[in-house]
C-alpha cells in the first residue's frame, strides 16, 4: 500500500524493496518456532527480569484496556501454564530497554532498508544510555500475545506513518483511510470494535502472514486481531477543565503583562498547555522542534535511503513558516529558540 502523499524518495525505497521476508534477518526469529500452536516462549527467558506493560483485553477501560506492569517472565508462566489467554503485551519498549543496559538494537533486529529514515525513533547508537528514556522518546514497540487477543480501533500516535512485522502467527487487519473517521463513531467518540458491524466495508480487511511486513500509511485507522499466538515488531473529553484552568489563570493575573509587553496570563498559560501535550501525549512544540533539529544534526539513515536534502528542507521550512504565524511561537522561547537554530542549519 503506497500512498499517494509519499514522496518520491519514499515512493521509490518501497516500490522497489521486496517486503515479503523482510522480517527475517531478525536473530529471535529462528528460535521462536511453533509447538501446539504455542512458541518456544523460553527464546524470551533472557527478557524475563524487564517489566512490561500487559493489557487485559477481557477487561475494556474508556478507549482502550485495563492495563498493568509485569514481569515479563511471570507472564510468560502464565501462558505456558496455559492461563492468561486474554492477556496481551502491548508498547513493550524492548529495544530502549536493551540499549538503556548497555544492548544494541541490533542484537535483536535491524529495520528494513526502507525504514530506516526514521525521525521518530532514529538508532540509539547516536545517542548516549539514559539519554531517550524508554517510556518516552522511543517508538519502536514489541507485541505478545495468544490468538484472539486485539488491538481497538484507534490512529498510530501523533498520526504517525507505521511498519509491523510478524515474527511469529498471523494478524487481521481492518485498515480504514482517511476521511472514514466520521463514519466510525460510537457516541462520543471512536468505535471500540468493528468486527461483525456493517462499518467493516468501509475499509480493507487482510490477513498478515507470519514473516510479512505491513506498512500502514498516516492517518489511517485501523484495528488489528491476532489469529494465533503471535511476536510482532513495529517501529476531548477534557475540553470543560482546560477552560476552568485557562480561567483561573486569568483572574489571577488579570491584565499584567511582561517586558515584552506579552500578557502574563497568557504566557503562563501557554506553558500549561505545553507541560500538559509534554506529559499526555508524550511531547509538545518544544520536543518537535528538539525532534526536527536532532534529525538534522544526525540524519538517521544515508542519504541514498533519505529524502534528498532540498526535500527535506522544503518539509521543514513548511512547518516552521505555519508555526512562526502561531501565537506559540512568541509565548514560547524555548521553542523559539529552537526554531532560530533549525532556520540557520536551513540557510543557504
Amino acid at each position: 500500500m503506497v500512498p499517494s502523499r509519499l514522496s518520491d524518495s519514499e515512493r521509490a525505497h518501497l516500490l522497489d524493496s521486496s517486503l515479503a521476508g523482510s522480517s527475517r534477518p531478525f536473530p529471535v526469529y529462528d528460535e521462536l518456532s511453533y509447538d501446539d500452536f504455542l512458541p518456544n516462549l523460553d527464546a524470551l527467558r533472557a527478557y524475563a527480569d524487564q517489566v512490561v506493560p500487559v493489557a487485559d483485553t477481557s477487561a475494556r477501560e474508556f478507549s482502550e484496556f485495563e492495563r498493568s506492569d509485569r514481569p515479563l517472565g511471570d507472564v510468560l508462566d502464565l501462558w505456558e501454564q496455559g492461563d492468561g489467554k486474554s492477556l496481551y503485551v502491548k508498547d513493550w519498549h524492548l529495544i530502549a530497554e536493551l540499549c538503556e543496559r548497555g544492548g544494541a538494537a541490533k542484537d535483536v533486529y535491524e529495520p528494513p532498508a526502507c525504514f530506516l529514515d526514521d525521525w521518530l525513533s532514529p538508532p540509539f547508537s547516536l545517542f548516549s544510555a539514559g539519554e531517550m528514556p524508554a517510556s518516552l522518546a522511543d517508538f519502536r514497540f514489541v507485541y505478545l500475545g495468544p490468538g484472539g487477543t486485539f488491538t481497538p480501533l484507534h490512529r498510530d500516535v501523533y498520526g504517525s506513518y507505521s511498519w509491523s512485522a510478524n515474527v511469529v502467527g498471523r494478524k487481521v487487519w481492518w485498515l480504514f483511510p482517511p476521511g472514514t473517521e466520521t463514519q466510525l463513531q460510537e457516541g462520543s467518540g471512536l468505535m471500540f470494535d468493528v468486527r461483525g458491524t456493517e462499518k467493516e466495508q468501509l475499509g480493507v480487511k487482510i490477513v498478515q502472514e507470519e514473516g510479512e511486513v505491513i506498512f500502514v500509511p498516516s492517518g489511517w485507522h485501523h484495528q488489528v486481531v491476532n489469529i494465533d499466538f503471535e511476536m510482532t515488531l513495529a517501529n476531548d473529553r477534557v475540553k470543560e477543565a482546560i477552560e476552568d484552568v485557562q480561567a483561573d489563570i486569568k483572574a489571577r493575573l488579570g491584565n499584567s503583562t511582561l517586558p515584552d509587553g506579552t500578557l502574563e496570563w497568557e504566557a503562563e498559560w501557554a506553558a500549561e498547555v505545553e507541560g500538559l501535550l509534554a506529559r499526555d501525549a508524550g511531547w509538545g512544540w518544544e520536543g518537535f522542534w528538539a525532534c526536527i533539529l536532532g534529525n538534522m544534526k544526525r540524519p538517521p539513515a544515508s542519504p541514498d535511503l533519505s529524502p534528498s536534502e532540498a526535500e527535506r528542507n522544503g518539509f521543514i521550512r513548511e512547518v516552521l513558516d505555519c508555526f512562526k504565524s502561531t501565537r506559540e511561537y512568541t509565548l514560547l522561547p524555548r521553542a523559539r529558540e529552537t526554531v532560530r537554530e533549525i532556520e540557520a542549519l536551513l540557510a543557504p
